[in-house]
Order: C-alpha cells, then structure tokens, then sequence
C-alpha cells in the first residue's frame, strides 16, 4: 500500500510550529526537506514505477522513521 507520511497531518499539534521553524531555523529547514525527499522516494518506489529490492526499501523506511523521530524530538523541545 502507498501513502504518504505528511508530517503535518501525522502531527497536527506542531502543525503551527512545525510551518514556524521551517521558516526560520534553515537547519531544521533542511531536516524537514530530507524527510519530505525521502517520503517521496519510497512512494514512488511502493506504487511500483521503478524497480527495487525489499533491502532497499527497508533501509529507506528506517531512515524516514530516524528523520522523523529528529524532526518530533526537535518540536517538543522548542
């Protein structure tokens, strides 16, 4: 099954400052950007467009589950 992991529907209670930080924190910018590059990646690979290994797969999802657990940490400690 392909989904996305959008992060503000995922987390609604930082919806607001999640959009803040993006805005003015140019790292975590980043953080969210790689993890929005990554979400795609693995949808695209999962709607089976383009071929792949379930090796891959699985690295690429335990990356996306790394970056978004940065993501969350950085958000409860502002």
């Amino acid at each position: 099954m392909t989904a996305e992991h959008d992060l503000h529907k995922e987390f609604r209670q930082f919806a607001d400052e999640l959009t803040e930080r993006r805005r003015t924190d140019p790292g975590f910018d980043g953080l969210v950007g790689r993890y929005q590059s990554l979400d795609k990646r693995i949808v695209e690979l999962e709607s089976g467009n383009q071929p792949f290994d379930d090796e891959t797969l699985g690295r690429l999802r335990r990356e996306r589950v790394l970056l978004k657990d940065k993501i969350v940490q950085q958000l409860e400690e502002a």
